[in-house]
C-alpha cells in the first residue's frame, strides 16, 4: 500500500482495538484517509491479527489485512500471513494481493525525469510464498535457508498508443527460487541491535522469462536515549529478454526509497542505501528521521556513474501492538531537494 508521488496527507486517524489489557493482544485496526495526485482521495483500513506461539516456539505469528479504494474507482486487497511452525524452525512470510489500480510508466534509467511517459490501468493478482527453515541447524545459530514460490497475472491497458513492448503486455508467469539468510536482530518489527543479511535468487517462466537477484544487508546500533541507528543496503539485479516493467530493479516507494512511484528510475540494476534514527517517545508513539540514496543502471559499471537520487525525511509511528513492537508508520520525505513524498504503511521500512 502506498501514497505515491506528490502525496498530501488529509487525515491519519488511528484507533487501537484489542480484546483486553491482558498480556497477549489478539488484534489491532487502523483506518486510513489520504490523498495523492495519482489516485485522488484514498480510503481504506488495516486489520492485524496475532496468534500465540505454537509447538514450543517463541515467535508470534501475524496476518495483515489491508483494503484500499479511491475516488478513481481503484481497489486493492492485500494480505500478508506470517506464520511460524515446528518450534520456529519453519517460517512462512507470505504475501497475496489483488487489485484494480492505475499507475504511471517512466523512462527507464536513473537519468529519467519525474514526468511519466504514459499512464496505465491494470487488473493484477500476485502471490508469494517463501519457505524459510533451519532444519539441521541449532536454533542458537541465526541462519535460515529456503525456497521461494511466486505467481503473477496482469491485464494492462495503456492510456495512449505509446510504444508498447512486451514488458507492458498482459500475461501470466510463475517463479521459483532459493534464499539464504542470517538474522541476529533482537526483534522482527522494531530491532534495536543485531545484523541481518539475505540473498535471494528467482527464475521466472511463462509469458515473461527473466531472472532476478537480491542482496539485502541491515544493521542496528543502540545509541543514547532509547535511540537506534539503523543502516540498510539493498542491491537488486533483473536480467532477461522480457522483464515486466514492475520487476525491474529500483525503488518500491514504501520501504526502499520512500515517497516515490515504484516504477520510477528502474533499470537492470539498482542499489539503495538507507540511514535512519529511530526513537520511542511516549504512550504508543515513536519517531524517525532518515536519509536514503538510490542509483540504478544497465550494468554494474554504469550503476555508480549514473545520477544519485536522494531522500531526506521524518516520520511518526503508532504502536498497534506494544508487546510485539509493531508500528503503523507515516513518513514524509523530500526527494532530490524539490519533491514531497508521503508513505503510509505497516512495520518499518527495513
Amino acid at each position: 500500500m502506498k501514497a505515491a508521488l506528490f502525496s498530501i496527507l488529509i487525515l491519519f486517524f488511528a484507533i487501537h482495538l484489542q480484546a483486553s489489557e491482558k498480556p497477549f493482544q489478539r488484534f489491532s485496526a487502523l483506518p486510513v484517509l489520504a490523498y495523492s495526485e495519482e489516485t485522488s482521495l484514498q480510503y481504506g483500513a488495516m486489520l492485524l491479527l496475532f496468534f500465540k506461539p505454537v509447538e514450543g516456539g517463541t515467535q508470534v505469528s501475524t496476518i495483515d489485512l489491508v483494503a484500499l479504494g479511491s475516488l478513481e474507482n481503484q481497489y486493492q486487497l492485500r494480505t500478508k500471513p506470517h506464520f511460524y511452525f515446528l518450534g520456529d524452525k519453519l517460517f512462512l512470510p507470505s504475501e497475496f494481493s489483488i487489485s484494480k489500480w492505475c499507475g504511471s510508466i517512466y523512462e527507464r534509467s536513473a537519468e529519467g525525469s519525474f514526468d511519466p511517459l504514459d499512464d496505465y490501468e491494470n487488473f493484477h493478482f500476485y502471490g508469494k510464498l517463501p519457505l524459510e527453515m533451519n532444519f539441521g541447524i541449532p536454533n542458537s545459530l541465526p541462519v535460515r535457508y529456503g525456497l521461494v514460490f511466486e505467481t503473477d497475472y496482469r491485464e494492462n491497458t495503456l492510456d495512449s498508443a505509446w510504444q508498447i513492448s512486451k514488458r507492458f503486455q498482459d500475461g501470466f508467469f510463475a517463479g521459483v527460487g532459493y534464499s539464504l539468510a542470517y538474522d541476529s536482530r533482537d526483534n522482527f518489527n522494531w530491532p534495536t541491535r543485531g545484523f541481518y543479511a539475505r540473498f535471494e535468487e528467482n527464475f521466472y517462466f511463462g509469458d515473461f522469462s527473466f531472472h532476478r537477484e537480491k542482496l539485502d544487508f541491515r544493521t542496528y546500533f543502540p545509541i543514547i536515549w532509547n535511540t537506534t541507528f539503523s543502516i540498510g543496503a539493498l542491491w537488486q539485479q533483473s536480467r532477461g529478454s522480457s522483464i515486466p516493467f514492475d520487476y525491474l530493479s529500483g525503488p518500491d516507494g514504501t520501504a526502499r526509497f520512500r515517497g516515490v512511484d515504484s516504477h520510477i528510475w528502474n533499470d537492470t540494476q539498482a542499489i539503495i542505501w538507507q540511514f535512519e534514527l529511530r526513537k520511542t517517545l511516549f504512550w504508543r508513539l515513536a519517531g524517525t528521521i532518515f536519509f536514503e540514496t538510490l542509483q540504478s543502471g544497465p550494468h554494474f559499471g554504469k550503476l555508480f556513474s549514473n545520477q544519485i537520487h536522494t531522500s531526506v525525511g521524518f516520520g511518526g509511528r503508532l504502536a498497534l501492538n506494544r508487546s510485539e513492537k509493531l508500528y503503523a508508520r507515516g513518513d514524509i520525505s523530500l526527494i532530490d531537494g524539490k519533491h514531497i513524498g508521503l508513505t503510509i504503511y505497516l512495520r518499518e521500512a527495513f
